[in-house]
């Protein structure tokens, strides 16, 4: 069954919104349920389904998945949006709506918006690993503990910027990185001894103190 519905183009193909959907199988389908599972949810990302009854009896279902931090609005609604969109999916292949896809114009959208944010955050991680590339490099020539530091503290937390930055070192600078990794280990192992020698030894004056009373 295919539904002449109003379309919103986007490109050179028309798409139904899910509201479009929704009022037609309200208006036409009397004894219609729509019924929303969650099939996975970690806070960051979440899968539903969508499964239309008709009198009683499974006639569709459709499914939707949505990152959290894809874009503004899923910030806020990722919950929402994949349910609306696994709702218009299923609407979809029970045949609403679909003259050129069964998608319809919030997925579209959705998935446009998503892929323009993939591209800005691939190129701020370019120029931010390229600023911090210079940056390390320069600390390392130039043995400024503090410089380098002030590198590490950028990218720490941001698996693929930190991945980025130590993968542009040539090799005499990640000997360095190497040598420097292994100096601050013995220096954090050292001065962590000496604070529980020192413990120790207060310890031993505190009791013998007690014992002196």
């Amino acid at each position: 069954m295919s539904t002449q519905l109003d379309t919103i183009p986007i490109g050179n193909k028309k798409y139904v919104l899910v509201k479009t959907r929704l009022q037609y199988f309200r208006e036409h389908y009397e004894n219609g349920v729509i019924s929303t599972e969650i099939l996975h949810f970690d806070k960051e990302s979440v899968m539903m389904k969508a499964t239309v009854f008709v009198n009683g009896q499974v006639v569709a279902t459709g499914t939707a998945h949505e990152q959290k931090d894809i874009n503004n609005i899923n910030k806020t609604s990722f919950v929402e949006v994949c349910e609306t969109s696994s709702i218009g999916r299923a609407l979809g292949i029970l045949g609403i709506g679909i003259d050129e896809s069964v998608a319809t114009f919030d997925e579209v959208f959705s998935a446009q918006k998503q892929q323009e944010q993939m591209v800005k955050n691939d190129e701020l991680l370019e120029y931010k690993s390229g600023t911090l590339s210079v940056q390390l490099a320069n600390a390392i020539d130039n043995d400024d503990e503090v410089g380098i530091k002030e590198v590490e503290s950028d990218y720490r937390g941001d698996i693929p910027l930190a991945k980025l930055v130590k993968g542009s070192l040539n090799p005499e600078q990640v000997h360095y990185m190497a040598e420097r990794k292994e100096r601050l280990s013995e220096e954090r192992k050292a001065k962590s001894e000496a604070k529980d020698a020192n413990n120790l030894k207060l310890a031993k004056e505190f009791a013998k103190k007690q014992k002196a009373e």
